[in-house]
């Protein structure tokens, strides 16, 4: 199941065990906890940071317009828990999700055994730009949600183009630098990030652009509550501090994610591609 991650990703790997050893404490002490890791899609002030968690994964499967005899798959699946939503809530064949945390891919799989669904949600440990045992022209729709920010993207595509079927989808809630912002990326950790123009450049090597939806005034307040929950959770915890460090680590750039959106500096956009047919 394991694969060996290259360099630039090892440090997100390490990012993500660490938070996801964090989250499994704090299910220890709370009878539900369910853990999307995304900022959310609000339709209302007064739904759940949950339910805005769920409205996001929602609008990605609307997008994939995903069919009861699909094959999907799901690249940076965080704890799985969108998995697991898609399977409550839509039909479809199978899914593989591929990422890069493998305490994180552990959890999902037992969970995926413990709930039956092992035959059709299977998780994997290794990169998206790689996604190693994939056949070419296999999979129908391949979802990334709040995570192609930490991809080499030109690696990423090419590979999705690859292993989707002619007319099959790429459907992204993706993060990106406003073009007139575009130079942040000359810093190191936001160099993936890129700019909405570069990135479409990309992808439109590959792929016909079928939509791209800002999707900004409904994602900005999930982004400023998801600080307020790391600041009502961390404390007390029990966490220890490589841990504390990687929360106050993710506080830091979503609290940098919401400032950007203010002003018009960062883009959130919901992005529908389709692999053009043979």
């Amino acid at each position: 199941m394991s694969a060996p991650l290259n360099d630039v990703t090892r440090d997100v790997s390490h990012q993500y065990d660490r938070l996801q050893v964090s989250i499994e404490k704090l299910a220890r002490d709370r009878k539900k906890v369910r853990n999307y890791l995304n900022y959310g899609y609000t339709n209302s002030r007064s739904e759940s940071y949950e339910q805005r968690q769920e409205n996001l994964c929602a609008a990605v499967f609307d997008a994939a317009e995903i069919q009861p005899a699909d094959v999907i798959v799901d690249v940076g699946f965080g704890s799985g828990e969108q998995d697991f939503f898609l399977a409550r809530t839509r039909p479809f064949a199978s899914l593989t999700g591929f990422n890069i945390s493998a305490r994180q891919v552990e959890a999902a799989a037992r969970r995926a055994a413990a709930e039956g669904l092992s035959d059709k949600l299977r998780f994997e440990l290794g990169e998206a730009e790689a996604l190693r045992g994939v056949p070419d022209a296999s999979v129908d729709k391949l979802l990334a949600i709040e995570c192609a920010f930490y991809f080499d993207r030109e690696r990423f595509y090419a590979r999705a183009a690859q292993v989707l079927k002619p007319g099959g989808r790429v459907v992204l809630a993706d993060i990106a630098f406003d073009d007139r912002a575009g130079f942040m990326q000359g810093r190191a950790d936001l160099r993936r990030v890129g700019t909405r123009s570069s990135n479409r450049r990309i992808w439109e090597r590959h792929f016909r652009t079928h939509e791209v939806r800002c999707i900004n005034r409904f994602t900005r307040p999930g982004t400023q509550l998801t600080v307020r929950e790391i600041i009502r959770l961390v404390p007390g915890g029990g966490f220890t501090g490589p841990e504390v460090r990687e929360w106050a680590k993710l506080a830091f750039y979503t609290q940098l994610v919401a400032l950007g959106q203010m002003v018009n500096a960062i883009r959130y956009d919901l992005v529908v591609l389709e692999k053009p047919a043979a």
